[in-house]
């Protein structure tokens, strides 16, 4: 059976110190498990754009940009990168997102989606190793936890650092909700589960950037989610008009 092509969609707004890196992790498996690579900008002003251009003068079509005038939310600028998505499988993912064993992760992922039935995937979220410090591992053993058991509950919880999902399941749901400001991750998951099985890959894991906690805490980021998972829960809405970038 023929595996599954896969596009890897990133949403970026003034990511210049994270995008290169991000994109680089991808050159030698672009050809070995057939990935493109679509950019989401919602108008960097930094050098973002000016580094994706790189690349796609390097990569050629394996690099697509999409480029939205006016404001967006990150739903938005997801379901955009997924709408120029050419692949069987949608790789939603964030612009400091690393991934350790990327042959191990993607010839799993290509695995995994031969099952018909299986409609999307994720996997535990940890810190990059080199600015691990004790409180992100406490804390990212309790969040994966908790996602875990999230599966377990039928709630489905699965972060926007890594979501794989069928193609032709996200459209039929319509994608990300655009009305959701923040959240927008686990309410997309919560909808696909009743359109399949979703998979919870425990062996494999990716990395992302500990910006947000070094901003805010961890007390204060966890308190963020809870209440917007609140105001989800029983208003149907953000609670946030807004979800403030971290760079």
């Amino acid at each position: 059976m023929e595996k599954a092509h896969i596009s890897i969609v990133i949403p970026t707004k003034n990511e210049g110190k994270y995008i290169g890196p991000t994109l680089e992790q991808f050159r030698d498996y672009l050809h070995l498990f057939d990935l493109e690579i679509i950019i989401s900008d919602a108008n960097s002003t930094d050098n973002t754009v000016e580094t994706v251009r790189h690349y796609q003068a390097e990569w050629g079509q394996r690099v697509k940009l999409v480029q939205a005038k006016g404001k967006q939310n990150i739903a938005i600028g997801r379901n955009l990168g997924a709408a120029a998505a050419s692949g069987d499988i949608l790789f939603h993912m964030d612009a400091d997102v690393h991934i350790p064993n990327k042959g191990q992760f993607f010839s799993k992922i290509q695995t995994v989606f031969l099952k018909p039935e299986v409609a999307a995937a994720t996997t535990p979220i940890w810190v990059y190793p080199e600015e691990s410090r004790i409180p992100d591992k406490l804390y990212h053993i309790a969040m994966n936890i908790v996602i875990r058991l999230s599966f377990t509950a039928g709630v489905y919880l699965a972060k926007g650092e890594c979501q794989l999902v069928r193609r032709s399941v996200f459209e039929r749901i319509g994608g990300y909700n655009e009305k959701i400001v923040a959240g927008e991750d686990c309410n997309l998951f919560f909808r696909l589960h009743k359109e399949g099985r979703i998979a919870y890959l425990y062996r494999l894991k990716v990395h992302h950037s500990p910006r947000r906690f070094r901003e805010y805490g961890y007390l204060h980021v966890s308190l963020i989610y809870f209440r917007e998972g609140l105001s989800l829960l029983f208003l149907r809405k953000s609670y946030v008009e807004e979800w403030k970038p971290i760079r």
